[in-house]
Parts: C-alpha cells; structure tokens; sequence
C-alpha cells in the first residue's frame, strides 16, 4: 500500500480517499433504497388507498421511509386541486427524497472527478519523468519506462472509480425515479378513493 501510494504521488491518496467514499456512499444507498422501497410496497399491498386506517398510520408515522413521509406531508396539507396537488407533490416528494438523492450526486461527482483526477496525476507524473531526463546525459530507457508506468497508476485509479460510480449513478437515479413515481400514484389513489367515499368529484383524473 505504502509503495502505491508512493507511485501514485500526490493525487494517489486523494483518489484512494475519494474511491472508498464513493463505495460506502453507494452501498448505503442502495441498502437504504431497498429497505424503503420493500417498506412501502408491504404499505401499498396490505392497506387499501380509502382505509381510514392508512390515514392514520400516515398521520403518527416518525420514520424515515421516503416515500410515507411524502404521503404524510402531502395528506397533511390536504390540497384541494389538481394544480395545488401537483405543486405539492413536487415540492415534498423532493424534500422527501432529498437523504438519498444529495448522497447520489456525490456519486454522480465521484464519476465525474475521478477521470480528472487520474488525467492530472499523469500529467504532472510524466512531467517529472521528462525534467528528471532533461537533465541526464544518457537517459536509461528501463528508467523512463518505469516513470511511465508509475504516471499512468492515477489514471487507472481515476477509471477504476468513475466505472462502478457511474454505474451505482446510474442503477440509484432509476431506482428514485421508480420509487417517487410509485410514491406519486399511491398518493393519487388515495386521494381518488377519498373523494368517492365522500361522494365528491373526482379532481385528479
């Protein structure tokens, strides 16, 4: 380890750093994506929409299940239109979702950075190579390949993260899209089996 951070040079533990944050940000998010989206669905299935009973639990619910605190929010608000609806639900589903989604951008910057930071390691790798063989009469090609090979060690760091973050980016950003979208027509059904029971007109077909 001491030799490849030796190799690596400056740039070699940031990306380390940056590697193992990016890996433990991932498996917190998908363990906690998992866990509350399988939380929600048991809700869905077990609960009809219009049971005063979900109503209920909605209200006392202190956990941190994303998608009930955007049903709670937005049953508590109680919007009376379509727009008012919308506009709510857009506000508290982010608001909801926002534990989640902050940790998965840094993912996405993982992804975005990593390559960057690999490039600029080699850069400044291989101009060292070049000004040590500046100043040398007869440069040692078993030398200059070794310089070489040590410069190019931060862009195969830089690749190695940017290629499972992009990947956790882009699995997580899909997983959040299908768990707000469900979180978003539970809400509708709810609302829709409320207003039949009270015998009022449906407002958010």
């Amino acid at each position: 380890m001491e030799d490849l951070a030796v190799m690596a040079g400056p740039l070699g533990p940031v990306l380390l750093l940056l590697g193992i944050a990016a890996l433990f940000v991932s498996l917190w998010c998908l363990l906690y994506t998992e866990l509350s989206f399988r939380g929600f669905r048991k809700l869905e299935k077990r609960t009809p929409p219009g049971s005063q009973v979900l109503l209920r639990d909605l209200t006392d619910y202190q956990g941190r299940n994303p998608g009930l605190l955007f049903l709670r929010e937005i049953f508590q608000e109680n919007p009376r239109d379509r727009e008012d609806f919308r506009m709510l639900a857009a506000f508290f589903a982010d608001r909801a979702f926002r534990r989640v989604t902050h940790r998965v951008r840094f993912i996405r910057l993982a992804a975005v950075i990593a390559p960057l930071l690999g490039l600029t390691g080699t850069v400044l790798g291989m101009v060292t190579v070049f000004r040590d063989l500046s100043g040398s009469q007869a440069p040692d090609p078993a030398v200059l390949a070794s310089g070489i090979w040590q410069a190019l060690i931060t862009t195969v760091m830089g690749l190695c993260i940017a290629v499972p973050a992009s990947f956790f980016n882009w699995y997580l950003s899909g997983r959040l899209r299908d768990f707000r979208a469900e979180a978003l027509g539970y809400s509708l059904r709810i609302r829709l089996s409320l207003t039949a029971v009270s015998g009022g007109e449906a407002e958010y077909d």
